[in-house]
Order: C-alpha cells, then structure tokens, then sequence
C-alpha cells in the first residue's frame, strides 16, 4: 500500500496489517498477511485446493497459522503515527474468525494518531454499528480509490512527527 510506504518516508511510525494479493487472469489466486512495521510477509488465503489449511469462505482457505500470527500481532499495536487493517469482511464479521483481535483493538482507544481499517462493503453496516464514531469513506468506483488515496496520503502526511522520547540517565 502506497499509504504506508509514504508515511515511512515521511518519519512516521506504521503499523497493522496489509493483504496483498497475487493475481492470476484478473483474478485474485491467492493473499499474503504482510506486517506493516517490518515487512514480514505470510501466506493468508488461497482459492488453490489444498495448499492451506484452515477456515474456509467460499472458495477461499486461510491459514491458521497466518491468523494465529497476525492477531497476536494486532493485539500487541504500539502507539504508532498509522495504523493500517486490510481487511475486515464475512470472515470476521459472519464467521468470527480471521482478524478476530481487530474487534478488542478498535473497541478501546487506539494508540495511534490515525487509523485506517478497510471494510468490506457488505459488513460497512455491522462494523459502524460496533463503531458509530468511525469516520467512514466508500470507494464504489476506482476514481473513488484515487481519490481517497489522495486524501490520505495528504491526512497523513500533515500529521507532525512524534518527538524522539529522551533517555533519562
């Protein structure tokens, strides 16, 4: 995500969890958990039988592993400038499974300055529900993603950066 990496290079401190996705003939194959404060990246879901193991949504498997990993991951978010969650869906909201900690997380004050959290649009209703103060933002079309992208990436990068904490001999 453009996002993070903009923010890195701005001084800012990032964290959550990003999914990208291998795409094969337009077609989504498979998605990685990819930890934004460092880069480490796991398989998260593949629609190819077999290769994982774990819950299931439609032809969607996700590893239990992965989720395992990156729920520990959230319920550990340090205070940071942005905090970044791709994404919240049926997996969660139906299934309660996947990133199951983001609920606990969001239910309390987060310790960052600016969250970004992407819904999916067939749960948008569920999440406000849980979070009727969430600032929300619908992307319906991809001039609606440019758009958006724009106005975070300024959001974010007007945000002053954090002063360094001074040791104390």
């Amino acid at each position: 995500m453009r996002l993070v990496e903009e923010a890195k290079q701005a001084g800012l401190t990032v964290f959550g969890l990003l999914s990208p996705a291998e795409v094969r003939q337009r077609r989504k194959v498979r998605l990685d958990a990819l930890a934004a404060h460092s880069g480490a990246r796991r398989p998260l879901a593949s629609r190819v039988a077999g290769e994982l193991r774990g819950p299931r949504l439609g032809d969607w498997t996700f590893d239990s592993e992965t989720l395992a990993w990156g729920n520990a991951l959230l319920a550990q978010t340090p205070p940071c400038d942005l905090f970044v969650l791709d994404e919240l869906g049926p997996l969660e909201f139906d299934l309660r499974q996947g990133w199951s900690a983001a609920f606990d997380l969001l239910a309390k004050p987060l310790p960052c300055r600016l969250a970004v959290v992407v819904v999916r649009l067939e749960c948008a209703e569920a999440f406000l529900r849980r979070y009727p103060a969430a600032e929300t933002l619908t992307i319906r079309r991809p001039a609606d993603a440019t758009r958006l992208a724009r106005q975070l990436r300024e959001r974010c990068l007007r945000l002053p950066q954090r002063k360094a904490a001074s040791r104390r001999p």
